[in-house]
């Protein structure tokens, strides 16, 4: 009896594994060329990466938070924005934005409140973008950020822990070639 119990707990995990997926894609393109507004918004607008939460079933599922912790040198402050992706290719408009970030410099975590709940369909995609002063590019380059599954849906609390979900910078930097923001 004990084996069947052991066997269907392998089973369901894999399931799970099945059915749930978290992509992190790393992108680091600039969004704005113009110096006036570069200025203005304080520092270069980069699109940092995407975060993709893939599901299958039915089962609806709701995200109201995302975290993300700093791993590199220490930084005081990060001004950052999640948008989330509506057509083929992504478009930081205010109709895309879902929030704007908190940065908690004693933890190094960036907190992403929503303001409501988004379900999550067969594909969602979220994107991060970051206004990075000429001071933290190279702090940025040399660090990532890590998803932390703290505000995730159970199901996807799974995938966090079976893979290490991380954005690199420094190696989507090197390994751009395409123009491509989708």
């Amino acid at each position: 009896m004990k084996i069947y119990s052991i066997l269907f707990m392998v089973a369901s995990t894999a399931h799970a594994a099945d059915q749930f997926n978290i992509i992190l894609k790393p992108k680091w393109r600039d969004l704005e060329q113009d110096n006036k507004k570069i200025i203005d918004f304080g520092g270069r607008w980069i699109l940092a990466g995407s975060i993709t939460f893939k599901k299958h079933g039915k089962e609806p599922l709701f995200v109201d938070a995302l975290s993300f912790h700093w791993n590199g040198k220490n930084i005081d402050n990060l001004i950052a924005s999640l948008y989330k992706k509506s057509s083929k290719t992504f478009l930081p408009i205010e109709k895309n934005l879902i929030c704007d970030g908190i940065w908690n410099k004693t933890k190094q975590t960036l907190l992403f409140n929503f303001e409501e709940k988004e379900t999550l369909s067969p594909t969602t995609t979220f994107y991060l973008v970051l206004t990075i002063p000429s001071d933290l590019e190279n702090i940025l380059f040399d660090g990532t950020f890590s998803l932390e599954e703290c505000c995730l849906p159970k199901p996807f609390k799974q995938c966090a822990q079976a893979a290490q979900l991380s954005l690199t910078n420094n190696s989507a930097i090197k390994s751009s070639t395409s123009p491509s923001m989708t």
